[in-house]
């Protein structure tokens, strides 16, 4: 919660939520605990589950190419969680660190008995997946 809040990024979770819908959230969640090195997401793979990274740092791989590091409370994984489609990049731990994931079945029993919840947190999902989706055109990695 704390990391989502304090992360001062373009292209950061928009949604706010508060202490009590955090606390709702929470059941649907799982955690991972990361050692350096771990790769989180890998390139290819369907996994629909989006993570939010709380502790440490994530690197964003593409054919051993790093695009992107990420800081606590960025989201990372939300293209594969709403599509299904093949993951695009590797994502890997830099350091230990902490991550909570969201996986598409949960994500759906959340729908069903929160679902006002639910609808902040994908609009939320949506403007993230908006700005990287346009980032990536205008530098040529859309594909």
């Amino acid at each position: 919660m704390h990391a989502v809040a304090a992360l001062d990024a373009h292209d950061a979770l928009p949604c706010k939520l508060t202490l009590d819908e955090w606390k709702k959230l929470a059941p649907y969640l799982s955690i991972r605990f990361l050692k350096a090195g771990d790769a989180l997401i890998r390139e290819g793979e369907s996994d629909r589950e989006l993570f939010i990274l709380a502790e440490g740092e994530l690197h964003v791989t593409i054919h051993n190419t790093v695009l992107a590091r990420l800081a606590p409370g960025t989201v990372v994984g939300e293209g594969t969680f709403f599509s299904g489609q093949p993951r695009s990049a590797t994502v890997v731990s830099a350091a230990p660190g902490v991550a909570w994931s969201l996986s598409w079945e949960k994500f759906e029993t959340l729908s069903h008995k929160q679902p006002r919840l639910a609808v902040d947190l994908v609009k939320g999902l949506a403007a993230v997946l908006a700005i990287r989706m346009r980032e990536a055109i205008l530098v040529g990695q859309f594909t």
